[in-house]
This record gives C-alpha cells, sequence and structure tokens, in this order.
C-alpha cells in the first residue's frame, strides 16, 4: 500500500508551500503515446533552479517561494516546451509533452570542422567565471532477478573556479547523503564500482571537452551530421553522429552531439562503447577481484541554458557486465551500475566553500542510511526514487 499511495500522490502535480519553498510532484509523459519521459527537465532559467523526471517519469522540483512570478520551461530533446509562470502549475494534472515537427537539415561543410568551431564556442556559451552547482548524485548497482542491491545518493555542491592557475579543477563537496547495501547479495560483486564516481559525471565542458573528442582523439572518429533537425527548449537543433574510424581505437563509442543551430552550443552528447571499447574499460576501470566478461558501457551529458548560459544539468554513465561471485565460483549474474549527477542550483560563485579536506574524494563512505524516506532530503531536489527502488529498499533496510 506504501507504493500504490506514493505513486497516485505522483500523477497529480500540486504546489506545495513549505518554509519559503514551493515544491511541485507529477508525472510528465509523451502526448500521443501516453508513456513515461525520463528525460524531460524543468527550470526556472533565470534564477538557475533546475530539476527533472527519474527513470519513469516522475519528478519533484523544489524552488523559493519568492519566484513563483518566474517562468517555469518544462523541455526534453525532440519535445514543443511548455512554457509558464511556475504558479501556474498548482491545479496541473498528467504533463504531456507533443513531439516536435523534425525538419531536413541545412548545416553544410565539414561536420568535423563544425564540431571543432562548437567547441571553440564553449567559453562564449558556457561559463567563462567561477561557478558552483548543487545537485544529487545517485550511484546504483542491480543484479539480475534481485533487484537493486546497493544504493548510494548525496546531495553535493560542486565548485569550477575557472582561474588561470584552476581550469579545469573541479571539486565537490558531500553536504548529505546515505548509502544501502543488501548483505551478503552485494559482497558477490565486491570489487566493481568506483572510488569517486561523482568526480566523472559532475564533469562539464567549461573544465574541458570530453579526452575522446579532444585534439588528441578527434581524428580517431568519423562525424556525419544526421539529414533531420528536432527542437530542444524550441530552439532548433541538428544532430552529429560520430563513429570509430576502425577497431582499433582504444574506448571506441558511437555516439550523437546535439548543437543549438543559433548559437552553437552543445545540447547533449550520448554514446555506447563498441563491443571493442566495451573490453577496454570494464577489467581496467575498476578493482579486479572478479572475472566480469563486460556488455554494455553508455552515457550522456545533458546542458541547460541557465542564467543566460548554458550549464550542466544531466550526466549520467551506465555499466552491464556478467559476473563470476568470487566466493562461489560457479554462480555468475548480470549486473548493471548506473552513476548520475543531477544539478539543482546553478550559480556564479565567489568565494569557495569547500576547504582542502572537506573535498570529496570517494563515494565509498557515505554513511549509512536508516529508514528510507524521501523526508531525508527535506527541501532538497532529489531523483524521486521509482517504484523498483521503494520496493527492494525495504528488503534491503530489514537486512
Amino acid at each position: 500500500m506504501r507504493i500504490n499511495s506514493f505513486l497516485i500522490v505522483l500523477l497529480f502535480p500540486t504546489l506545495v508551500f513549505s518554509q519559503g519553498y514551493v515544491s511541485i510532484s507529477g508525472k510528465i509523459i509523451d502526448k500521443a503515446t501516453q508513456q513515461a519521459l525520463p528525460n524531460a527537465y524543468l527550470s526556472i532559467p533565470s534564477k538557475g533552479f533546475s530539476s527533472q523526471t527519474n527513470a519513469v517519469g516522475e519528478f519533484k522540483f523544489f524552488f523559493p517561494k519568492i519566484d513563483l512570478d518566474s517562468m517555469l520551461i518544462i523541455s526534453a530533446i525532440g519535445y514543443k516546451s511548455i512554457s509558464k509562470k511556475a504558479s501556474a502549475y498548482d491545479s496541473t494534472s498528467v504533463i504531456e509533452l507533443e513531439k516536435a515537427e523534425t525538419l531536413a537539415s541545412v548545416q553544410g561543410g565539414d561536420p568535423k570542422v563544425l564540431l571543432k568551431e562548437a567547441f571553440a564556442l564553449v567559453k562564449k556559451n558556457n561559463p567563462s567565471y567561477p561557478t558552483y552547482q548543487i545537485g544529487f548524485y545517485l550511484e546504483t548497482l542491480e543484479m539480475e532477478k534481485l533487484g537493486f542491491v546497493k544504493i548510494t545518493e548525496g546531495i553535493l555542491r560542486v565548485e569550477r573556479p575557472h582561474t588561470a592557475k584552476e581550469i579545469g579543477v573541479e571539486k565537490a563537496k558531500l553536504l548529505k547523503g546515505r548509502k544501502y547495501d543488501w548483505a551478503g547479495q552485494t559482497a558477490k560483486l565486491d570489487g566493481w564500482g568506483f572510488m569517486n564516481g561523482a568526480a566523472i559525471v559532475t564533469r562539464s565542458l567549461e573544465g574541458g571537452i570530453p579526452e575522446y573528442l579532444d585534439k588528441g582523439s578527434i581524428n580517431d572518429y568519423d562525424f556525419k551530421i544526421d539529414s533531420l533537425m528536432t527542437y530542444f527548449n524550441d530552439s532548433l537543433v541538428y544532430s552529429m553522429s560520430f563513429w570509430p574510424v576502425n577497431k582499433r581505437v582504444k574506448a571506441a563509442r558511437n555516439g550523437k552531439i546535439y548543437i543549438d543551430v543559433n548559437n552553437q552550443a552543445i545540447v547533449r552528447i550520448e554514446y555506447e562503447m563498441t563491443p571493442e571499447g566495451v573490453k577496454d574499460v570494464i577489467g581496467r576501470s575498476f578493482i579486479d577481484n572478479t572475472r566480469k566478461a563486460g556488455k554494455v558501457v553508455k552515457g550522456y551529458t545533458q546542458f541547460l541554458p541557465l542564467n543566460g548560459k548554458w550549464q550542466l544539468q544531466d550526466s549520467k554513465l551506465t555499466f552491464v557486465a556478467d559476473f563470476e561471485d568470487k566466493l562461489e565460483k560457479k554462480f555468475t549474474t548480470e549486473a548493471t551500475m548506473n552513476v548520475q549527477f543531477m544539478a539543482n542550483e546553478s550559480m556564479r560563485m565567489g568565494r569557495s566553500a569547500i576547504r582542502l579536506d572537506d573535498e570529496l574524494l570517494t563515494t565509498n563512505n557515505f554513511p549509512k542510511g536508516g529508514k528510507y524516506e524521501e523526508e531525508f532530503w527535506s527541501q532538497k531536489n532529489h531523483l524521486v526514487p521509482t517504484p523498483a527502488m521503494l520496493e527492494m529498499m525495504d528488503k534491503m533496510v530489514k537486512k
């Protein structure tokens, strides 16, 4: 009954007031198919506040009550955006986004040259001054047939100094966090994970171009401008596909880059590694205590126009592998690890609020959580736990 009641609340967005903040909860779906949209974003661009849907289209968005008259935009790649005052959402039911029309691409020229130009404009389109973000970090481990066996969550402060000496040196501090392990199950996959997954998914373009697309690696890939353009935030965007020139490229991946037509801002980068690329990554990037066979490595990075600049909104990595239990050699399972960061506040930074001894160096030592409740986060934005997470967490906490 607990899960069903939770879902009923989510299906009807309501505007709730609490201690100077407003909370909007709901679900975003495709108008035509009525299917949930897992990559839909909510933002108040003029103030730098943002949130997004989870894997089943559910969301919760906290923002200051004083910003009720600000424009709140709901957007997703390939859909028409909804833009109206935040105060208008007090009686909205399930939010439906309508597919945007697609247009023939009119981009000409060498796609690699166009991409280099877009990267060169990062200094103009993305922040060129010190910034910080408050965001939600989520790391999960799932096992075939069992579901979630590990969940790590935290509210982070991420700083990007952007000074001559510190450009590209991002720092993160854990403000509040918790972790859960299913005793006896997580141990079977011991050794698979990151020391600090947050350091990977909090990276932004202003700190440096992705290594597989930088000057030293861009020639390892071929590029093609796709034949159709679509919309994001009511602006035209075109997509550029890329793939490795041959099978010898290390950690090779196939992917797409979405670029805003008007200002050539990078909107989104997504990829999936080739089978050869997966072999290069899984088994080398982790502590090698178990025999494993990599199956999938994929990820994306999404940007939103906030405070007049395109800023990191959402970054996620997914790894899938078959594991042999190090304790019971006949036991083999498929395991999936997800590491994700969702930005909630994107602001100009004055003085740093992270001391050297405050810096987050590992996500392995988050404090153990107690009863799994959303109230833990108070008015901090977070990814709403899915029904599968809620169901499994009951079992994990009782173990």
